[in-house]
């Protein structure tokens, strides 16, 4: 079961086209949710031996996952002895194609316990929480036979860009704390190793990536070396700052500890860096970067497309299904977009005269939180921290991307900003995908709602993501008060996210080279070279990325419209808001089964 700590809002082009303001959108999702400590969470009456087993079971799950990681295990809880943790092995963990190859059995033996559970005896959260489970180990039986095709470096959201963010926040609350990070850091090398080994292993069975991605990726770790100067790297500075706020130690307890982590950056951290340099350069020099497109080209590779599209959106649907859906809903946001400048020529001119404000982050959060508020569920815990991506990832690294807080710390929310140059992102919008009414409300939410702790280690990119994407797209109308204005932006942002997913399926699934992309766009008047081919290696670099922004949020719209439907003029879109909130990460059918009973309880 894989960890998720981060999410990702990575760059978008913006192309002038069709009267309209084309955003390309790729979004990556490294992301978890909290809940209360044990001591606020509700208790428990059992009525029956099946409740008992079930939360023994779901408690079981919950520490075995986090005792395997004890990096994911320090950004999950605060105090993990609370939670019945204690002396986890100071290790990142295993990464290795046996260990993935053999995951299927893990999957089976979870299916068969929970076959072995009487359902209806369960608590309804416990049903719930069957429900997500079941889906999700179902999902992941198909996994150890399609895991060469899986990747774990990548330009934008690859462990390599995750390392260095996770340990500059990794927070030091006593003397333990550090001796546990440097102790984790030093691992670093070791963990690259099998990362290494796993490239050559894919290589070997032609299942590697290409050439181009292979070179972000070689530049990605040049650049945050640098020149190999531990003073001057992000793993530095920021330590040495969060050193400066460690009261309980003295100078000379500082100095000690600032000394051993420069050593770890030379001897450690830089070598490590080098091995995953070294090694790339190594397959791409003997040829191993044979495919230079997606994933259908690849052995199973088709296959995993459909893997990572069910994983991914947590949809149903097949690949073909969700192609359908999202041609459907691209000719809606054409109809609609010529309609309202039909309606208002104007609006054309807005468009090109629309310019980024220099607005506080700060202000941009609180102006939203008081303007969603009429639509969306309260913020409980609104305590959050703004910063900015390090200048030696700022490259890379996406416009934006939030951290939810600890378990049993709900006031740690922490939102980046990048500042590239070539970032032109709406900060507006922006924060309302990682802030409010976006994940940092998802998070929190879902949190008052006192979920078992197991839900919090399973991720649903197409919920979370495709939440996040609504509620991106609903800021427009509270960002400019010209409804048609706030309503031509957000039908753009649909239209293109709409595009470029199917250019992502075109790509990885049905086989698409360049030159098929190149004639695929002309067909929207997206004629420029240079775009077209970054539109290529994006979805062949991040595979499913795009349908797990904009399928989950088609889901979301046809859940929501079923509803109202279903409800008409009875139907509140608060309600529904917190409706869907409260069911939390889950596949979309879970949702479906779940949301009416939700809906009654608010």
């Amino acid at each position: 079961m894989k960890k998720f700590i981060i999410s990702w809002l990575p760059y978008k082009l913006k192309i002038h086209k069709l009267f309209v303001i084309i955003a390309f959108c790729l979004i990556g999702t490294f992301l978890f949710f909290s809940c209360n400590s044990p001591q606020d969470n509700y208790t428990v009456h059992y009525s029956n031996n099946e409740q008992f087993k079930f939360d023994l079971y779901a408690n079981d799950l919950f520490v075995n996952e986090l005792s395997s990681d004890a990096l994911s295990l320090h950004f999950y809880l605060s105090n993990p002895k609370d939670f019945g943790i204690d002396n986890v092995p100071l290790s990142l963990g295993t990464y290795s194609y046996k260990n993935m190859a053999d995951s299927q059995q893990y999957y089976i033996d979870q299916l068969n316990y929970l076959e072995s559970l009487e359902y209806k005896k369960l608590l309804p959260n416990q049903q719930l929480t069957y429900d997500v489970l079941q889906n999700y180990f179902k999902i992941g039986l198909d996994f150890g036979d399609l895991c060469l095709c899986s990747e774990v470096l990548s330009p934008t959201t690859g462990i390599q860009s995750q390392f260095p963010v996770l340990f500059s926040e990794y927070s030091f609350a006593n003397s333990k704390d550090i001796d546990n990070y440097l102790t984790l850091l030093s691992t670093l090398k070791d963990y690259y190793g099998q990362i290494c080994k796993f490239q050559t292993c894919k290589a070997q069975n032609n299942c590697f990536i290409s050439s181009f991605c292979c070179k972000n990726i070689i530049s990605q770790c040049k650049d945050f070396i640098g020149d190999k100067k531990p003073s001057e790297n992000l793993l530095h500075t920021s330590f040495f700052n969060r050193l400066n706020d460690c009261k309980f130690l003295s100078e000379n307890q500082k100095q000690q500890y600032i000394n051993k982590n420069l050593s770890v950056l030379e001897k450690v951290v830089f070598p490590a860096y080098e091995e995953i340099i070294n090694t790339l350069e190594k397959l791409l020099k003997d040829g191993y970067c044979k495919n230079e497109n997606g994933l259908f080209y690849l052995k199973n590779g088709k296959d995993y497309y459909q893997y990572l599209a069910t994983l991914y959106t947590g949809s149903s649907k097949s690949v073909m299904e969700l192609k359908s859906a999202i041609q459907n809903a691209l000719s809606k946001d054409v109809r609609k977009l010529y309609s309202l400048l039909d309606i208002n020529p104007e609006l054309e001119k807005q468009l090109n005269s629309l310019g980024s404000e220099n607005l506080n982050p700060k202000d941009i959060l609180s102006h939203l939180q008081k303007k969603a508020s009429k639509d969306f569920p309260e913020l409980f815990n609104a305590q959050y921290q703004v910063k900015y991506v390090d200048k030696s990832l700022e490259n890379y690294l996406s416009p934006a991307f939030y951290l939810t807080p600890p378990i049993d710390d709900l006031n740690k929310n922490t939102i980046y900003i990048n500042n590239n140059k070539n970032n032109t992102e709406n900060l507006y919008t922006i924060l309302a995908h990682e802030g409010i009414p976006g994940h940092m409300l998802q998070a929190d939410f879902f949190a008052s709602t006192s979920p078992l702790p197991i839900r919090h280690v399973i991720n649903y990119g197409g919920y979370s993501e495709g939440w996040a994407t609504y509620a991106e797209l609903m800021s427009y109308q509270y960002e400019y008060d010209n409804r048609q204005l706030a309503d031509v932006l957000a039908c753009n942002s649909s239209y293109s996210l709409a595009l470029y997913s199917l250019c992502d399926i075109g790509v990885n699934y049905e086989g698409w080279t360049l030159k098929d992309l190149t004639n695929f766009l002309k067909n929207y008047n997206i004629k420029d070279k240079k775009v077209c081919t970054s539109i290529f290696q994006s979805v062949v670099e991040e595979p499913a990325n795009y349908l797990k922004y904009y399928g989950g949020y088609l889901e979301i719209l046809e859940i929501k419209d079923s509803l109202k439907k279903e409800l008409g003029d009875k139907f509140n879109l608060k309600k529904f808001h917190a409706a869907f909130l409260a069911i939390g990460p889950a596949d979309f059918d879970t949702v479906r089964k779940w949301l009416p009973i939700k809906y009654n309880e608010y």
